[in-house]
């Protein structure tokens, strides 16, 4: 596929829509005002049949909700045409309607020094132009599952623009108001040498940088967390003590190729991190070097790097979390209502009348909870005032019957970022890695007016839920707030003491 990885540079010009076959197919939906680009790799590469099904997917979805999915033409035109894509009969028809884009630029020069790398192979200048594409917002974003390209995109700071495609189909059926949860599930670490998909995950992605991972899981050594979607397993974690106790140990987190993202591996990753915070030790993740996507993922949850263990594998650590919720000094408390069906969808795992305490083992023996991602976002009515990055989300669950939770503080997020939005493809732009709204509700909200987007990072639960009665003792509140309210210095001082991490 030498010639599909040539172009030129320059600035993309205009759209083309190329086939009746597209036309055909494609509904009237409102256009969004958003360019999913995608990578020509994940359709005609070696191995391109796993993903056939999901990119499908992502086309028909794209087309129902007035996204634009599009690739390069003349990228698309040579892989077509490419002897080795002719001899496996790849259908890249079946990926239609796509929109075929001009010939995508390099980057400057500048630009490329600055932010990427320079251009010195084919391969190089195929990845730049992709990239390239979301620096000059010729599209949104990328949806690629090359580790090298999401690790130049982090790099970038482009990150969150760069979608698995497992993750970029979940966003979709997200914004067409479906989507399937994430089971998550403790298992006997016995079970996962049974012959299956766990297994296959254990030998091709663990074992080879982990060779006494196997003869530990035999003798029912850590605990196993799964990550399971539609009854079938998805991902694993594999959690140990260290040797003095100080610490407790991510010795393997992977996915199946076919869902691998942040979608099936966040949920693993916030419960090692509170049973870290419950032990009150840091949590260690070493992890296989080659998955950048892994890697540069627990560095946005807030892991650091720190060189390399015996076995070759890369070390990140994540310190010690306090059980009670600190402040910075000049970041302000918030109290964010939310009512019972918006608490269920951001916080699934505490949805329902009361689910027991995360993997504690009662009547069930496979103790399990909805997966949750550590990384939430909220759209709020535009506001004066809004939260800023370091900020604590105080989150309220509004009155419910039959709900333990209702009318109570539940639990905590620390903002990452706000930023205000008037149009619906900004608001798109940020909510792709963090889908959590389906597009008629992000429509309604901002028929309102301007919206807030609050991006946050998941502190935790409350050991203790604090009800309204008692938010009213401590002159905290008078009243159910009807919106996010901002607390006074003192006021946050009066009601830290009641609040507990579990």
């Amino acid at each position: 596929m030498a010639g599909a990885r040539e172009g030129y540079a320059g600035e993309p010009t205009d759209i083309v829509f190329e086939s009746s076959r597209s036309a055909h197919h494609r509904p009237e939906p409102v256009d969004c005002g958003t360019r999913l680009l995608l990578d020509p790799y994940l359709c005609v590469g070696p191995g391109c049949e796993a993903h056939a099904d999901t990119l499908f997917a992502i086309s028909q979805g794209c087309a129902a909700l007035g996204i634009t999915l599009c690739v390069e033409r003349q990228a698309w035109l040579e892989a077509s045409q490419d002897p080795d894509v002719v001899r496996r009969r790849v259908d890249l028809a079946r990926f239609e309607p796509l929109v075929k884009l001009e010939p995508l630029g390099l980057p400057s020069d500048r630009d490329a020094a600055a932010l990427f790398l320079p251009a010195r192979s084919e391969t190089d200048v195929a990845d730049l132009k992709l990239l390239g594409a979301l620096h000059s917002r010729a599209a949104h974003h990328l949806v690629a599952l090359d580790g090298r390209i999401h690790a130049l995109a982090a790099r970038a700071g482009f990150q969150s623009r760069v979608l698995t495609p497992a993750d970029a189909l979940n966003w979709l059926e997200t914004l067409r108001g479906g989507g399937h949860s994430i089971l998550l599930r403790e298992i006997d670490p016995r079970s996962v040498l049974e012959p299956g998909a766990l297994q296959d995950l254990v030998h091709d992605e663990c074992e080879p940088y982990d060779p006494y991972l196997r003869g530990r899981l035999d003798a029912g050594r850590g605990r196993v967390l799964a990550s399971f979607g539609d009854g079938e397993p998805l991902a694993l974690g594999v959690l140990e003590s260290g040797n003095a106790g100080d610490r407790l140990e991510l010795v393997a987190l992977a996915a199946r190729e076919t869902a691998r993202g942040s979608r099936v591996l966040e949920p693993i990753v916030a419960a090692a991190l509170g049973m870290a915070r419950r032990r009150g030790v840091p949590l260690v993740a070493l992890l296989t070097p080659h998955d950048e996507m892994v890697l540069r993922l627990l560095e946005e949850l807030g892991f650091r790097r720190g060189g390399h263990d015996p076995h070759g594998r890369e070390c990140l650590v994540h310190p010690a979390e306090p059980l009670a919720p600190r402040l910075a000094e000049g970041n302000t408390a918030w109290v964010l209502p939310l009512d019972a069906g918006e608490h269920d969808r951001l916080l699934p795992e505490m949805s329902g009348a009361a689910q027991a305490q995360l993997f504690a083992v009662g009547t069930d023996s496979r103790p399990q909870t909805l997966g949750s991602p550590v990384r939430k976002q909220v759209v709020l009515p535009g506001v004066a005032r809004a939260p800023l990055p370091g900020d604590l989300l105080l989150f309220f669950h509004g009155r419910a019957p039959r709900r333990p939770a209702s009318s109570a503080l539940t639990c905590i997020a620390r903002v990452e970022r706000a930023q205000s939005c008037e149009r619906l493809a900004d608001v798109l732009a940020l909510n792709a890695s963090r889908p959590g709204y389906s597009l008629a509700e992000i429509q309604s909200r901002l028929s309102e007016g301007p919206v807030m987007v609050v991006d946050a990072l998941m502190l935790g639960r409350l050991e203790r839920f604090v009800p309204l009665a008692r938010l009213k003792d401590l002159g905290v509140l008078g009243a159910a707030p009807r919106g996010a309210k901002a607390l006074p210095g003192d006021a946050w001082e009066r009601l830290a003491g009641s609040l507990a991490l579990a």
